[in-house]
């Protein structure tokens, strides 16, 4: 590969980035009227797939600190999306639920994802087993560059 393809390439992973990055900042609200920044969004999803978890479980699972779980927490209440139960194993641990509107929120977003992501994911099941390796091992190759990165 000659080095201006190289350079075309990491042009263009970096403009997805940010593409991505400013979607990720604008909110949304998936038809439901209620305004989603993207965190928020994520730690519906997070709690649909795993309700009764702790804020560290969360925060684990999310990479981020247990104060960053707790502030994001406090957003979703105010909008009625979320639920704390005392865990009856242990009294000082708090368990998050989705309330019924919080599981009315999920649901729209999976839909709305549904059709956004709609044309991309028919490309990517049309793909044919070397073409699913190679993409693959570049996107592995691709984060592990991320991840290792000397900053």
């Amino acid at each position: 590969m000659s080095n201006d393809t190289s350079t075309q390439i990491i042009e263009q992973l970096r403009r997805i980035a940010r593409k991505k990055s400013e979607l990720e900042k604008a909110p949304h609200e998936y038809g439901t009227g209620i305004l989603m920044q993207h965190a928020e969004m994520y730690l519906v999803e997070i709690l649909g797939q795993n309700e009764g978890m702790s804020v560290t479980r969360i925060a684990g699972i999310m990479q981020i600190t247990k104060g960053a779980v707790s502030q994001t927490l406090k957003k979703l209440e105010s909008k009625k999306l979320v639920q704390k139960f005392p865990d009856p194993v242990n009294a000082s641990r708090t368990l998050l639920y989705l309330s019924s509107e919080g599981k009315r929120v999920l649901r729209a977003h999976q839909v709305w994802h549904r059709k956004v992501d709609g044309g991309f994911n028919e490309y990517l099941e049309s793909l044919k087993g070397n073409d699913v390796l190679i993409i693959r091992d570049f996107l592995n190759r691709y984060e592990f560059f991320l991840d290792n990165r000397n900053e």
